[in-house]
C-alpha cells in the first residue's frame, strides 16, 4: 500500500486460505460489513474471485454499505498458474468499474475509479477516504498478469509440489 495513505495499522483482517474458496472474498465483504456497520470494509479481491459472485455488490449498493474494494485485475488466476497451469487459469477480461457502474445505474450511493500507477492509486484511496467516505468505493487496480512477489511464487511452487504428491495411506 502507498505510504501516503491513512489506514489503521491495528485494525482486523481476514482472508482466505490459500485460496481455497475462490470466490469467498466478496460474499464476506457483503456479510462483514453488515456486521460491523460502524466500521468500514476495505477488500483487495483479486478479478477471477470477483466474476464468481459480482452480483453481491448490488447487495452491497442497496444496503448503503460503505466498504472500499481493490479489485486487482490482472487477467486471471496468476497463483493457480503456478500452482497448476492450464487454460482454465485465464479469465475473460471484464471491463469491471463498467460493470459495477450498471450494477449502481444512478441507484444508492457507489464510487468507481480504474487506475494502472502508484499515483492514480494514491489518488483514488485519497477520494475514498474523503469526499466519498459515506458510499461504497469500488477502485480497479490494473497490473501485470506475472506481477508477483519471490516469496508467492516459491508459496505457489510449494503447494504445487504439495498437490502432486501421492496421497498419504492411512
Amino acid at each position: 500500500m502507498p505510504q501516503n495513505c491513512d489506514f489503521k495499522a491495528n485494525e482486523r483482517y481476514e482472508f482466505e486460505m490459500q485460496y481455497g474458496s475462490i470466490g469467498w472474498s466478496v460474499g464476506a465483504t457483503l456479510g462483514y460489513a453488515q456486521a460491523v456497520k460502524n466500521k468500514r470494509v476495505i477488500s483487495c479481491i483479486g478479478d477471477g474471485s470477483f466474476q464468481v459472485t459480482a452480483q453481491d455488490v448490488s447487495t452491497m449498493i442497496l444496503c448503503g454499505q460503505t466498504s472500499i474494494i481493490f479489485l486487482i485485475n490482472n487477467g486471471g488466476y496468476t497463483i493457480e498458474v503456478e500452482i497448476h497451469d492450464g487454460p482454465y487459469n485465464v479469465i475473460r477480461n471484464w471491463n469491471y468499474t463498467a460493470f459495477v457502474d450498471a450494477i449502481h445505474n444512478g441507484e444508492g450511493n457507489c464510487w468507481t475509479a480504474k487506475v494502472s500507477c502508484e499515483e492514480e492509486l494514491v489518488e483514488a484511496i485519497k477520494t475514498a477516504m474523503g469526499p466519498m467516505k459515506d458510499c461504497l468505493c469500488f477502485i480497479e487496480v490494473i497490473v501485470h498478469k506475472d506481477d508477483t512477489s519471490k516469496e508467492w511464487l516459491e508459496w505457489g511452487s510449494r503447494v504445487s509440489a504439495a498437490n502432486s504428491r501421492p496421497p498419504n495411506p492411512q
